[in-house]
């Protein structure tokens, strides 16, 4: 092998693995061996690239030389031009080689016609086709996410997104999805709404999933976002390509402001286009074809050309988008979960309130709430805890007895609402008018722990600081009383009892559903069932199974 060769092929500017040493030189020369070159294998290697710059078409020897080069079947290794352990099947990286080995004459021409470049700026940008392949392979990297990531470290890949993309549709490896694809995750999404957002309505799950993307990364103001696109300024169709786009997210690391790498005028959009039209929300036939024509990057200048009314709107999309595409594909992917689910809220809401309520509650008898107390003392209801927060709501106002001499505090809320944000001191509490005691209600599907005792006490010590002016307007916070009522299926034994919170004394009383299956339910017990359980579930952004959960209790 001759330093003279290995510089001579290193110029032609052929893709090559990072750390490739002389192995690659001696690869080249038993290659020329083989076909017969007799001639200086370094001159004739410079010969030829020039023959072929000036002709625009190379000799059909060194084409040979060149395909064996980037690819020699059966040899070890087979290539030196891309990391074959990272392409999966399919297509396989023998399909990959073959296809890049075979047609890299051919993509090099259409490069240089696409990016109006010469010669040996197309080879250039060929020769990065090993990190192409690697980044989409091996991060799941599309083609304008490759782009925009190498653009900011300066690599020339032309003067779009399309040229790599170009190249890794040669290769068999461009970023695709089918309506399938689409259809599977609408329908995971669509099953795992109610668990992330729970019972909270639109607004609140506005607020919640602003809240959690924030502990993911998210800088900007994502409620402000959120509030625009859903409630102030809701343009339906911008909902469906932010759906769109997540949906790319979820199944690729996508450059979320791309709007045109997926054929958003293809089947799939066409096809979640059609899932927001059938629940009222008018998005067109094609959301980004009317919105987007021939728009590559949803930035702020497609914003601002934007009629008025939709201006605000396309802003908050742009603004939301720019930000994901900032965050780590982990963070990214668990916000768009979230992200998602707020987008499937939006559509069941939207679908109750164009049809009858799915499942609707009866008002109870005296029979049906002696049955649904029973039922719900059998173990968890599988509702994230809904069916057990609001029957516990009604026993405690039950309990209490004159509500007058009571003030109330989260009775009715969701059970994703934080007692800090609320400065609660359970799910719920009731505070006696004249007396120094409090008595706070906490709800708890399943088995109760003391580490989950011990972890409400410390939110407890976050949330008495903001109450302590309010508490102590009427007496030092030593001399009030808090019964601190955990409501669950099962008890661990020895839980503790008594505690000192911030100078609040605390009594803990634990109660097992099934010790309240026989209190009365008479017409006051009925009617707090009908105001905080029946109303409360019948609400339209409360889900269908939470409802179908108590009629199966009933």
């Amino acid at each position: 092998m001759s330093l003279s060769l290995d510089a001579a092929i290193r110029t032609i500017l052929l893709p090559v693995a990072p750390g490739t040493g002389d192995e690659y030189a001696q690869r080249a020369e038993d290659i020329l061996n083989d076909l017969g070159v007799v001639e200086d294998h370094a001159d004739w290697v410079h010969l030829e690239t020039a023959a072929w710059e000036l002709a625009g078409k190379p000799s059909q020897q060194f084409k040979e030389f060149i395909a064996r080069l980037l690819f020699s079947p059966g040899q070890a290794p087979e290539t030196f031009a891309l990391d074959a352990s990272v392409i999966p099947a399919p297509p396989g990286a023998q399909d990959v080689l073959n296809a890049f080995s075979s047609r890299y004459f051919e993509m090099h021409e259409r490069v240089m016609a696409d990016e109006k470049c010469d010669h040996r700026q197309a080879r250039r940008i060929l020769s990065h086709t090993h990190s192409l392949v690697l980044l989409a392979t091996g991060e799941k990297m599309t083609a304008s996410r490759i782009y925009s990531m190498m653009l900011r470290d300066g690599v020339d890949l032309g003067r779009s997104w399309s040229t790599p993309r170009y190249i890794l549709d040669k290769c068999g490896l461009a970023a695709s999805i089918n309506v399938q694809d689409v259809q599977t995750l609408f329908a995971q999404d669509t099953i795992g709404e109610a668990d992330l957002l729970g019972d909270l309505d639109l607004q609140n799950c506005i607020a919640y999933v602003a809240e959690v993307c924030r502990g993911f990364g998210y800088s900007r103001d994502l409620a402000n976002q959120l509030q625009t696109l859903f409630v102030t300024d809701l343009h339906p169709p911008y909902l469906c390509m932010l759906h769109f786009q997540l949906t790319a997210q979820s199944m690729f690391n996508h450059r979320l402001t791309n709007a045109y790498e997926f054929a958003p005028r293809g089947e799939p959009v066409l096809w979640l286009s059609s899932e927001y039209n059938e629940v009222g929300l008018d998005v067109g036939l094609s959301p980004f074809l009317n919105n987007a024509k021939s728009v590559d990057t949803l930035n702020s200048a497609w914003a601002a050309s934007k009629k008025k009314k939709e201006r605000h709107a396309a802003r908050a999309l742009v603004d939301l988008l720019t930000e994901l595409d900032c965050l780590s594909d982990p963070s990214r992917s668990a916000a768009g979960q979230y992200l998602r689910a707020l987008l499937h809220r939006m559509l069941r809401i939207s679908l109750q309130n164009n049809t009858a309520l799915t499942a609707p509650l009866p008002q109870l008898d005296a029979e049906g709430g002696r049955r649904l107390l029973a039922g719900a003392a059998v173990g968890n209801t599988g509702t994230r805890g809904v069916i057990e927060q609001r029957l516990t709501d009604c026993i405690a106002l039950r309990e209490a007895g004159d509500l007058t001499r009571w003030r109330l505090r989260g009775f009715g809320d969701s059970v994703f609402t934080t007692n800090t944000s609320q400065k609660k001191l359970g799910d719920a509490e009731l505070k006696h008018a004249t007396e120094n005691r409090i008595v706070a209600v906490e709800a708890h599907g399943g088995r109760l722990t003391e580490k989950y005792v011990q972890d409400h006490l410390f939110t407890m010590r976050n949330v008495l600081p903001l109450r302590l002016e309010e508490l102590e307007d009427r007496a030092p916070i030593g001399d009030w009383q808090l019964e601190l009522q955990f409501f669950a299926h099962d008890l661990d034994a020895g839980l503790s009892e008594d505690h000192i919170v911030e100078g609040l004394p605390v009594h803990i009383n634990y109660r097992r559903f099934a010790d309240v299956v026989g209190m009365p339910v008479d017409g006051d017990f009925l009617a707090l069932l009908s105001t905080y359980f029946t109303e409360h579930l019948n609400a339209v952004h409360v889900h269908s199974r939470t409802r179908q959960a108590v009629l199966n209790l009933i």
